[in-house]
């Protein structure tokens, strides 16, 4: 039985949201983060940058809260972001959790929440609708 049949509240994205990436990076820099990433994505990030995954994770990784993440700058730009472009270095085979923005639990949590990460983001509300189930996918 669909949800909506069932009496679950809907979530109030449930017609989908716009979105499409402009690649101003701005989702890449200025604020301390955490960028999580499995196994695998760690070997197709060392993979595209041409090194062997030892040398990946001494240069690139550290830990922060228990898990490794990717570094960050003095400034707190992801190290893969590259400053003359605002483009990232491994846009091919960055991980999950960069794929999936703005589709983050916190943005999706409510309207309000949506809109306030919409100010910075100018792919936000414009170009391509993604529906229900491809944003929930992003949330698994």
């Amino acid at each position: 039985m669909p949800a909506s049949d069932a009496g679950e509240k809907q979530p109030w994205w449930a017609d989908g949201l716009r979105f499409s990436c402009e690649g101003c990076g701005r989702c890449c820099r200025g604020e301390p983060g955490v960028v999580l990433f499995t196994d695998d994505e760690m070997r197709l990030m060392a993979h595209e940058i041409g090194i062997d995954v030892h040398g990946f994770e001494r240069l690139y990784v550290w830990r922060r809260y228990g898990k490794r993440s990717l570094r960050e700058r003095a400034d707190y730009d992801c190290v893969f972001l590259e400053g003359n472009h605002d483009r990232c270095a491994i846009y091919r085979s960055r991980p999950h959790q960069c794929r999936s923005f703005p589709f983050w639990p916190e943005v999706l949590e409510s309207e309000w929440s949506w809109k306030l990460f919409s100010k910075t983001c100018p792919g936000m509300d414009r170009g391509e609708l993604h529906g229900r189930l491809e944003i929930e996918s992003y949330l698994s």
